[in-house]
């Protein structure tokens, strides 16, 4: 039986995001509170169809701790997101409620659907952050630097993000993990270019991947990009570059069928190895926020419904 995973979870890129965070009103309806949230995917489907053009696709996830209460029973592997003692920087670790995340061509259809799915939650939530993701470039990161070129492709895409039948109950559903970071955009921009590009592990203008032999162990790409058992951990990434000349940053997204592969990276990054070596990223950006969260199917919201 094919589960159908809700719209924004595969879909290929869009040029604008917006990223929600909210959190439940103490004592809500159980009940209504799951009515809630399965609508959220037919609201969407009926904007799409008014606005055909625009590619609207929508996610709303729920965050560890926030899933009991809702759901009763978790998924396998959704707890609070990873910490690690003697990280290199602070690895901020809030968690969230719960996250819409909606892409499509344009902004204000964005907007629309938010306003619509506010409505629809009405007095169960309270609404946190937002911040609104843009393409920049040729999908480059505010760095300069192509972002998401590691990214699975086709159907290779569902089998990297969904769980499948290892945790049947929740099938169809995807691990959520998103941080925000800021850039330190003028110490970046006083690093001549070869420089930033044995921090990143790549050729800036033409996105060409250093070979083993030049790319440093301290490069982006050497501590994210990981293999175990000679099979490569995957994840799906939606990141987007946001921001104002006061502050640039990336908001990272990441859906995977596990929540091991993000956990792996957050260690490769931000721990030092036995040589002393970590991400050098960090030394350039930094995350001020983090969530575990998990994306259940569209069939799993419409059975906690009743529908």
């Amino acid at each position: 039986m094919t589960v159908l995973a809700q719209s924004g979870v595969c879909a290929e890129a869009r040029p604008y995001a917006s990223f929600i965070a909210f959190e439940w009103r103490d004592g809500i309806d159980r009940a209504k509170a799951r009515l809630a949230l399965a609508q959220i995917p037919e609201l969407t489907q009926a904007l799409a169809e008014l606005y055909p053009d625009t590619g609207l696709c929508s996610v709303v996830a729920i965050g560890a701790h926030a899933w009991h209460d809702l759901f009763g029973a978790k998924p396998a592997e959704l707890n609070g997101f990873p910490g690690f003692a003697d990280t290199v920087i602070a690895l901020p670790r809030p968690d969230i409620g719960g996250l819409l995340h909606i892409r499509s061509e344009r902004q204000d259809i964005n907007l629309e659907l938010a306003k619509h799915i506010a409505d629809q939650l009405g007095a169960l939530a309270i609404w946190g952050e937002q911040i609104n993701g843009f393409r920049y470039l040729d999908q480059r990161d505010l760095t300069g630097f192509v972002d998401g070129t590691e990214n699975p492709e086709g159907e290779a895409r569902a089998e990297v993000a969904l769980v499948g039948e290892e945790d049947a109950e929740f099938s169809g559903g995807s691990y959520l993990h998103v941080q925000r970071w800021v850039h330190n955009m003028s110490k970046w921009q006083s690093v001549p270019v070869a420089e930033q590009e044995q921090v990143i592990g790549r050729t800036k203008l033409d996105d060409i991947e250093m070979d083993d032999e030049h790319k440093p162990s301290t490069a982006h790409i050497a501590r994210v990009v990981i293999e175990e058992d000679g099979k490569e951990l995957e994840i799906l990434r939606h990141s987007m570059p946001y921001g104002h000349l006061g502050e640039m940053g990336l908001m990272f997204a990441s859906y995977a069928r596990s929540a091991k592969p993000f956990t792996r990276m957050l260690e490769m990054m931000f721990l030092r190895d036995g040589e002393g070596h970590y991400d050098h990223l960090l030394d350039y950006s930094r995350p001020v926020s983090g969530a575990s969260l998990f994306a259940p199917s569209i069939d799993f919201l419409k059975r906690m419904a009743g529908r």
